[in-house]
């Protein structure tokens, strides 16, 4: 039985992204640009004024107060006509072009206009100070984007400074999700004696679309070999399937023996982890397979830990994929294991004094969903570690 991390390799080194397509600029958030994005302009274009004030040229300045001439106003959009002179300053506008001679900018808090055409330089300042530069933020010909880099609305931003109305990104992942089990029911049905109904659905289709993935349904599948065969080849048609149950080693966990069936490549079949020991990964041709425990949060811990790194790679967002935040915090109760698993406990992350605590859920039984609903980590305790006091640092992974 291979390691959590060894599992997680195996899956990111089969995943490769999916192909490109070239949308508009305001269709591109949330995606991965699939282009290296090399800056044709300086950004900012021209050196321009961080304060409304007065642009003026050092040397006049060095000694203060001095009144000078103001022989202009620049607004922002607005080119001065000429030179500025000895003695000149024009009134400028937060972001307004530098005019030709100056070479300082006064903020107005700092002066006084002692009438319309003459203002008093009260304080001094720096040489070159409070002016943005031509090309401070961006050089021309630098690389502004790598490839991978998820389009958020602050690179979009980037991207409309550059005039880029197109970008190349690369394409949401297609997901089908079948759950399966005789006792699983669909939401409008009543509910009978044995039955339960159908929430990793809609776990898995949250969790899914909450990366940018287009999900289809396949809804639930009987513990039928011929049933189960039939929605398998369906969604086979999507870039990736994802089960639910069927995947252990009972009587009518039958999702192993149809990929087997249908050739496919079974790369894991179980990982050394609690909750979430029966995970199938398997390839079939170019699409990717992952077979989850029936157990709610065996089947979210799973999907969190390695179905959501490999839908991000699909997706081309790389940048992504290691981004989860991990913190240490000081546990609150002791945990005690002995069977060399490692643990992924829900659990309640705190901040007090400065310091971030951490306490679980209670109960970490994998059919307790409502654990999660309490929940706002993970503490993940290692295989080599059996006995975790209280007061200890241990790792939390926030969800």
């Amino acid at each position: 039985m291979i390691s959590a991390q060894e599992a997680r390799n195996i899956i990111l080194s089969s995943v490769k992204p999916l192909s490109t397509i070239t949308v508009s600029l305001a269709r591109a958030r949330h995606y991965a640009v699939a282009e290296k994005i090399i800056s044709g302009d300086d950004i900012p274009p021209f050196d321009n004024s961080a304060m409304d004030g007065y642009a003026v040229r050092y040397g006049d300045i060095k000694s203060v107060p001095i009144e000078l001439t103001v022989v202009g106003e620049i607004g922002a959009g607005v080119i001065f006509q000429g030179t500025l002179q000895q003695n000149e300053a024009v009134s400028i506008m937060t972001g307004a072009p530098i005019p030709d001679g100056a070479n300082t900018v006064v903020p107005i808090e700092f002066t006084e206009q002692t009438d319309q055409s003459r203002v008093k330089i009260l304080r001094n300042v720096s040489f070159g100070e409070n002016i943005r530069r031509a090309g401070e933020d961006v050089k021309r010909g630098s690389v502004v984007l790598d490839v991978g880099t998820t389009l958020r609305p602050q690179e979009l931003g980037v991207l409309a400074a550059l005039g880029k109305n197109f970008v190349q990104i690369y394409k949401p992942a297609n997901v089908a999700i079948l759950t399966t089990g005789d006792e699983v029911i669909d939401m409008e049905n009543p509910l009978k004696p044995g039955e339960i109904r159908n929430s990793n659905l809609y776990v898995l289709r949250g969790l899914s679309e909450e990366l940018g993935c287009e999900v289809v349904d396949l809804g639930n599948a009987k513990d039928n070999i011929n049933e189960i065969r039939q929605k398998v080849i369906q969604g086979l048609e999507s870039d990736a399937l994802i089960t639910s149950g069927g995947v252990s080693v009972g009587k009518y966990d039958f999702i192993k023996k149809v990929l087997q069936e249908l050739n496919a490549e079974i790369k894991i079949q179980q990982v050394n982890i609690k909750p979430g020991k029966p995970f199938v990964f398997a390839l079939l041709g170019s699409k990717t397979i992952f077979g989850l425990p029936g157990n709610p949060v065996s089947s979210m811990v799973t999907f969190l830990h390695f179905v959501k790194p490999a839908l991000l790679k699909l997706m081309g967002r790389t940048s992504e994929i290691e981004s989860d935040l991990k913190i240490k915090a000081t546990l609150v109760n002791e945990i005690k294991k002995s069977d060399g698993k490692m643990y992924f406990l829900r659990g309640i992350l705190e901040s007090k004094n400065r310091e971030f605590t951490v306490r679980s859920t209670g109960a970490q039984s994998s059919h307790l969903l409502t654990s999660l609903t309490k929940a706002n980590c993970l503490i993940i305790i290692p295989e080599n570690k059996d006995m975790i006091n209280a007061g200890d640092k241990v790792e939390v992974c926030l969800i």
